[in-house]
């Protein structure tokens, strides 16, 4: 019975935790039957009654790995880590390195269950290029190279100051990220202290998608 049953889900999606878990319940399971059948003939044979200690032992340490790998797969998910194959730097160059694309930031790739990998950032294209049109074309690298289907890419235009439309810097440096609270309150200093037109000129509000 453990014998078929381990056949069946060797060729299941193992992909999937939870099917990989009872695979390695089945495996465990047929491991210590032929453990302590092989231990038994030893006894039977040469009297050495050791031999079933051993086995326990060997099969103890097949269940400890099985275990392990398990428990480093579902960490992944936990912790929001990258997925086993898909390298965060490589993706960042693939994304930079498409057409019209100038800038990267907020750049997420973590595993949402067993064999589902997400992503998330924020792009920055070219003036003349169309944002909808190159997040179609980002997604669909994406799925092609990482074979990462589920993605949130927000996609913006760079201005001609080389600001995308938060007035944020693009000179790679950046993280990108929004500085909403410190913004507010240089405009509230400004204004207080008199200098209406710095306040004016510093009312552009970001739109989400860009454009």
């Amino acid at each position: 019975m453990n014998l078929a049953a381990a056949y069946a889900l060797s060729k299941a999606n193992r992909q999937r935790m939870n099917v990989e878990g009872s695979f390695q319940h089945i495996l465990t399971d047929l491991y210590a039957f032929i453990a302590t059948a092989v231990a038994a003939g030893v006894i039977l044979t040469t009297g050495w009654d050791r031999a079933d200690p051993v086995a326990t032992l060997l099969v103890a340490g097949l269940m400890l790995k099985a275990g392990l790998g398990l428990v480093r797969e579902s960490g992944r998910v936990f912790l929001e880590a990258a997925p086993r194959g898909i390298d965060p730097d490589r993706v960042h160059t693939a994304i930079l390195a498409a057409p019209g694309v100038v800038g990267v930031h907020e750049l997420h790739v973590w595993e949402v269950t067993s064999g589902f990998p997400a992503l998330s950032a924020h792009v920055l294209v070219d003036t003349a290029c169309d944002c909808h049109g190159s997040r179609q074309d980002l997604e669909a690298m994406l799925a092609a190279t990482f074979g990462i289907d589920h993605t949130t890419l927000q996609v913006d235009h760079r201005d001609e100051h080389g600001h995308d439309d938060d007035g944020h810097d693009n000179d790679g440096q950046n993280d990108g990220a929004v500085r909403t609270a410190a913004e507010a309150h240089r405009v509230m200093a400004r204004a207080h202290a008199g200098h209406a037109g710095d306040l004016r000129s510093t009312g552009d509000h970001h739109h989400p998608g860009g454009c």
